[in-house]
């Protein structure tokens, strides 16, 4: 394939529903990050579509969902199918990914194989024990806990890793026999459509029931109306607070909703003086700037211990302004541009409001080029509760050092977040690795590594404002069936547990 070369059909979305692609219609453009060309269109699903879809979801769940027919291997071996197809097409999907996103392609690229390492280890799960025999009181009693699907799954994903994280929702959701519907970000819904459709390869060859998986588009309002909707159970959820957060309001106004949302993070960095600062400066730039700082898990604080702050602070600066942000395609750069024009808006209203509380802005960021580029800021303040810089996701590549007067006081101001999603500790104490693993109020930790680099085979969530304490990924499993309790007498007595009498 040429190297910016899309399929025709790649560029014209379509809805997928009941296993059935339909007409294309140009009602929302979309366009490349890097030089807002228009890229391909799709339509913004109407109700009846999206009432369409979640009924089809709901028919498949009859014969997707019961054990009598459908069984985990047998679901689990349309996954292992599904990713055959993405293993064979990964490099056309990364490429439409940098182009769609603004990814940069060795990143793009990166995602694909998250998604691939997903959607193995999800069909890896459909020859695992499910349930378990546990004994009873009663000798001529057997117990067993048995997993039922919960239900029809809404999947509602963000433009940043657009096929890593649909993988980790919709893949546990249908081993474990639950029918999704599918809208991903408006932002990148031709990347969605290549995955779908290599689905569609894969259920089509296993001849899975129509309705297993269905894709609609469109902005907010389609979310909101598939959550709302009463025959929707599971609300799975990426991306920030405000929008999960009303995910989660709606769940729980609902007796049968459940939702698992992951909604951002305050992230930060923290450097000790016994760090070793090669090392910590390599992963302060990698937390900070790659993905462009578009990262659920990207670092806004690097809190340094006061001794060595001045050498960090030198050492990142210098590296700082030799990265290069441009054309996703490109090898000679670290990151591409920031997705929309309201990122770029939020970039610099972002650093207005740092540079009012600061005590040093050190380097000025900028915008640059046709496209959605920019350069970095980066600040420097000391610790003061409450302050926007210190409070606030920033989600653009807007940095604050900290400097702190040791590991007890870093950890406070780490702590102090109302966010938990993801925290790195530099350092050589083991010691200090134990009490951060202890006490660091997040859900990612890393010792002397960035604060982004996850993998599928751990849970991925946070606390507090980041998530509902049920995190994504290979830990979903927990979450998609009910746990029900299944006994059997095999006496021709009843005995009861608990020495109560059964004597009628």
């Amino acid at each position: 394939m040429p190297r910016h070369s899309i399929e025709p059909r790649t560029r014209q979305g379509r809805e997928y529903i009941a296993g059935e692609w339909k007409p294309h219609r140009e009602e929302l453009e979309v366009l490349n990050p890097s030089d807002h060309s228009v890229i391909g269109s799709v339509p913004v699903s109407e109700v009846e579509s999206l009432d369409r879809g979640v009924a089809a979801a709901n028919d498949a769940l009859d014969t997707w969902g019961n054990h009598l027919k459908w069984s985990w291997v047998r679901r689990a071996e349309v996954v292992d199918t599904w990713v055959q197809h993405v293993r064979k097409h990964q490099s056309e999907l990364a490429l439409l990914m940098a182009i769609e996103s603004g990814k940069h392609l060795d990143e793009s690229r990166a995602d694909v194989v998250e998604a691939i390492h997903m959607l193995q280890y999800c069909a890896g799960r459909g020859r695992q024990p499910i349930g378990e025999r546990v004994a009873s009181e009663i000798p001529d009693k057997e117990a067993e806990i048995y997993l039922a699907p919960r239900g029809v799954c809404t999947v509602i994903t963000p433009w940043n890793f657009p096929a890593a994280i649909p993988t980790w929702l919709i893949g546990p959701a249908l081993v474990c026999g639950n029918p999704v519907v599918f809208k991903p970000s408006e932002e990148t819904p031709l990347t969605a459509q290549y995955l779908v459709r290599l689905f569609d390869l894969a259920a089509r060859e296993h001849e899975a029931p129509p309705g297993v998986l269905n894709l609609v588009y469109g902005p907010g309002h389609v979310g909101e109306h598939l959550v709302r909707h009463p025959d929707t159970v599971g609300q799975l959820f990426t991306g920030s607070h405000g929008v999960g957060s009303r995910v989660k309001q709606i769940a729980a106004s609902h007796y049968d909703k459940f939702a698992v949302c992951e909604m951002g993070g305050k992230n930060s960095l923290i450097v000790l003086e016994d760090a070793n600062l090669e090392l910590a400066v390599n992963s302060a730039i990698l937390s900070a700037y790659k993905t462009t700082h578009q990262r659920c898990v990207s670092a806004d604080l690097l809190i340094v211990q006061k001794s060595i702050e001045p050498e960090f602070t030198r050492r990142f600066l210098e590296v700082t302004d030799g990265v290069r942000f441009g054309d996703p395609l490109d090898t000679a750069f670290l990151a591409g541009p920031l997705i929309n024009q309201k990122a770029v808006d939020k970039f610099e209203a972002c650093a207005s409001r740092i540079e009012e509380e600061c005590e040093d802005r050190l380097r000025q960021g900028s915008r640059e080029g046709p496209g959605n580029f920019v350069r970095p800021n980066v600040f420097r303040m000391s610790h003061r509760p409450g302050t926007f810089a210190l409070t606030q996701e920033f989600f653009t590549p807007n940095v604050v050092i900290v400097p702190v007067a040791d590991f007890e006081e870093a950890m406070q101001v780490a702590n102090a977040s109302e966010f938990g999603l993801s925290m790195s500790l530099m350092t050589d104490d083991f010691r200090k690795m134990r009490e951060f693993k202890v006490l660091g109020r997040c859900g990612l930790k890393y010792v002397n590594l960035p604060t982004i680099g996850a993998e599928v085979h751990l849970p991925f969530g946070g606390m507090k404002r980041s998530g509902t304490g049920m995190p994504s990924a290979a830990w979903l499993f927990n979450y998609m069936c009910h746990a029900t309790a299944f006994t059997v007498n095999y006496a021709e007595e009843i005995r009861m547990a608990q020495g109560l009498s059964a004597k009628v």
